[in-house]
């Protein structure tokens, strides 16, 4: 800019002799030297003042200063650009560009590997050659290679979408709930009056049927590696550790009993007239949002169902669950955990 050597094509100059005289290359070939955005505190702190459209380019330390005359180019323009690119036979890619209409700089600056593939530049080095001066006169231009500048918007972007890959290809292939097995509460409902809920255990017939769902877990996996989440709770515990039997050391990666996934609480011990009582107002007031005395309603444990999930979450986008995530627990709890998990009403 602002030195622009313009001379009409002379018929008799010999392209091998006086080259330097007819055109001063370095005045072609100007590297840039503007770094690529990089999302930091350094870079954001040094961003340059002012308003930015979203897909404005980010750079580090100042803009570059463009050259909006290259669009307008002529003939002639791009006649001295082609002589500076340094090909061992510049007249001949002249002949080339000439024949193919590339006369304008609106069209030199649109030029691609392709193009010049089509219009007979058979020779590898001189493609080499002339996409690198290409890619800097674009530069030059204004025309940013979104390869190396990008909008801080765009990068964002793409960089959640990689982190949205990245977890997808880690999370399990299954979510697999599991009520436990037929309990004593189950068989007697007096049972609760003076047995702590949490301490009771299974039946023999419960004890079967968890032994039977670790056979039919294990053939639905095929040898598959999984994690467990259970409810400390005695008959999901019991129910776990029959599961367990089925599997192999190496195919359970992780266990972990969490209270979260416990049984809805009806109250310390629960005297039967007092819990018909209660259910009958239940029928009133609903079952969701309905407190048992000294207990919690189906909306209280809604949230430790979410408070969950956020723990399960964060397992599965590091890789903990394996290729299957096993829940054992209750029935109210696997109920309210497909409410939250598939957004039901």
């Amino acid at each position: 800019p602002g030195r622009k050597v313009v001379r009409p094509w002379p018929e008799s100059l010999t392209w091998s002799d006086g080259l330097d005289t007819f055109i001063d290359p370095s005045l072609m070939r100007q590297p840039s030297t503007h770094a690529v955005g990089k999302r930091n505190n350094k870079a954001v702190s040094r961003l340059v003042s002012g308003n930015r459209s979203p897909n404005q380019p980010l750079y580090l330390d100042s803009p570059p200063s463009y050259d909006s005359t290259i669009a307008s180019w002529g003939w002639e323009d791009i006649l001295h650009w082609i002589a500076g690119v340094g090909l061992d036979d510049t007249r001949e890619i002249g002949d080339v560009f000439k024949e193919q209409r590339i006369t304008k700089g609106a069209a030199l600056l649109r030029l691609e590997e392709s193009h010049l593939k089509e219009m007979g530049v058979v020779k590898i080095g001189d493609r080499v050659l002339l996409l690198e001066a290409l890619e800097e006169l674009r530069t030059q231009a204004g025309l940013v290679d979104s390869r190396k500048y990008i909008s801080v918007d765009m990068l964002m972007d793409q960089l959640d979408s990689a982190r949205a890959r990245r977890y997808l290809q880690m999370y399990p292939k299954r979510l697999i709930l599991i009520r436990h097995g037929e309990s004593q509460g189950n068989v007697d409902s007096s049972k609760y009056a003076t047995v702590p809920d949490c301490k009771l255990p299974l039946t023999d017939l419960g004890i079967q049927q968890a032994k039977e769902v670790g056979k039919s877990l294990q053939d639905l996996l095929s040898g598959e590696t999984v994690s467990f989440y259970v409810s400390p709770f005695m008959r999901s515990r019991m129910t776990y550790e029959y599961i367990r039997e089925s599997f192999h050391d190496e195919q359970v990666l992780y266990y972990r009993e969490d209270p979260r996934i416990r049984e809805q609480e009806w109250g310390n011990f629960q005297d039967p007239e007092e819990v018909a009582e209660s259910l009958a107002k239940r029928r009133e007031v609903g079952a969701f949002y309905f407190r048992f005395p000294t207990g919690e309603s189906g909306a209280d444990v809604f949230d430790r169902v979410s408070t969950f999930l956020e723990t399960l979450y964060r397992d599965m986008q590091k890789g903990m669950c394996g290729d299957n995530a096993v829940i054992v627990s209750h029935g109210l709890f696997c109920r309210l955990f497909l409410t939250r998990f598939y957004h039901w009403t």
